[in-house]
């Protein structure tokens, strides 16, 4: 049984590999692409006022959205690192019950941190889905679990990097949550997505946006230091046969 479930997370892992992270929700298009101000009027409102933060960085920009739901004035803070280069370069608080948009030097909501660089580590590490009326999204201390024990069952590897799976703690064969991570031609990937989490009494939550990080071909500083770091624990083939 043991090796049927191997083989079987084995397959699981190549089409990861493939394809990137494969599952899919409803607003899965508008976090794998680049998010302009446009389409940040499709991001959800949550019925019941959850919160929620994502990082992307895609190419030369970084975009950091957050959701504040938790007041009277919801809105979106959509942040613009232009570049790539930990420097803020635009702010819009975005109304959605107005269809208002008002670029700003600093947002008014709660959650506004002028420190980007900060911000930033703050997704990653999951640090802001704490005590802040969010989903529980699975971050960095759920990967470093699995690449610091080096899970063979739960990592798989391509030529430039680590897909790694998460798996539910009471149902083995359910993928809770997933990870890639790497160093492309183009630049650093960083991917986190939940699938679902626990919740007691309720039992599985799906979230309102499945991704907390989408970075790709990027030279983001933060990114890039994250991928370095996690790539001590083991190096992809192409930084081995580069050597």
């Amino acid at each position: 049984m043991k090796r049927t479930f191997k083989i079987f997370t084995g397959i699981i892992l190549i089409v990861m590999a493939a394809a990137g992270i494969g599952t899919s929700s409803e607003f899965d298009d508008l976090q794998v692409k680049p998010l302009t101000l446009g389409r940040i009027q499709m991001l959800p409102v949550p019925k019941d006022n959850r919160n929620y933060f994502f990082l992307q960085a895609i190419g030369n920009d970084t975009i950091i959205i957050i959701g504040d739901f938790t007041t009277l004035d919801k809105r979106i803070v959509y942040i613009l690192d232009k570049g790539a280069d930990n420097t803020i370069d635009k702010v819009v608080d975005y109304y959605p019950l107005y269809k208002r948009m008002h670029v700003r030097k600093e947002s008014d909501s709660r959650f506004w941190n002028k420190d980007i660089v900060q911000l930033k580590k703050d997704i990653i590490a999951g640090t802001v889905y704490k005590n802040n009326f969010t989903d529980y999204m699975y971050s960095m201390q759920e990967l470093e679990t699995i690449v610091k024990s080096w899970d063979e069952i739960a990592i798989g590897s391509d030529v430039y990097g680590f897909n790694v799976m998460y798996r539910d703690i009471d149902e083995v064969n359910k993928i809770a949550g997933q990870f890639a991570y790497g160093k492309r031609a183009g630049g650093y990937y960083l991917q986190f997505a939940t699938n679902f989490y626990k919740v007691r009494i309720v039992g599985e939550e799906y979230p309102i946006l499945k991704y907390s990080v989408y970075c790709k071909n990027t030279n983001d500083p933060v990114v890039k230091e994250t991928v370095e770091n996690l790539f001590k624990y083991n190096q992809p083939l192409s930084a081995r046969t580069n050597k």
